[in-house]
């Protein structure tokens, strides 16, 4: 089962911005859809509901999460070994090689504002090089 918007949806449009795959369509202020065929189970639509107008996968309603506490990727570069599947596999391409860091290429998140802590990386490193975590503004 895929991602399903319920009838709470207040058609704000939020998680047509989100998504990743353009899964989502709807017009303003009307419910909205999403294809089951495209959708991705990254949860970002979830996440980003005011309404909480979503279920998930397994039929749980989503809680919205602000975005300034979504997880990010942190890459232990001890553990890594730039085998690159991170970055293949991350639906909003916000990760890509550091060249300058050190004996290999380590992948680093270069746009963390548009990453939708989908998590796809972390479970996508053969090598547990990967953590989710909040990432605290200095």
């Amino acid at each position: 089962m895929t991602h399903i918007i319920i009838e709470a949806c207040t058609g704000c449009t939020a998680c047509v911005k989100i998504c990743p795959v353009a899964a989502i369509s709807g017009e303003r202020k009307e419910l909205h859809v999403i294809n089951e065929a495209i959708c991705i189970d990254c949860s970002a639509c979830g996440k980003v509901c005011p309404s909480e107008a979503i279920l998930n996968e397994d039929g749980q309603l989503c809680q919205s999460v602000k975005k300034s506490l979504w997880l990010k990727p942190v890459v232990l570069q001890s553990k890594c070994v730039a085998c690159g599947a991170c970055i293949q596999v991350c639906p909003a391409s916000v990760l890509e090689f550091d060249e300058g860091s050190g004996v290999h290429m380590t992948p680093i998140l270069i746009d963390e504002k548009n990453c939708i802590g989908c998590s796809f990386c972390e479970a996508a490193c053969p090598t547990h090089a990967i953590e989710m975590k909040v990432l605290i503004a200095a």
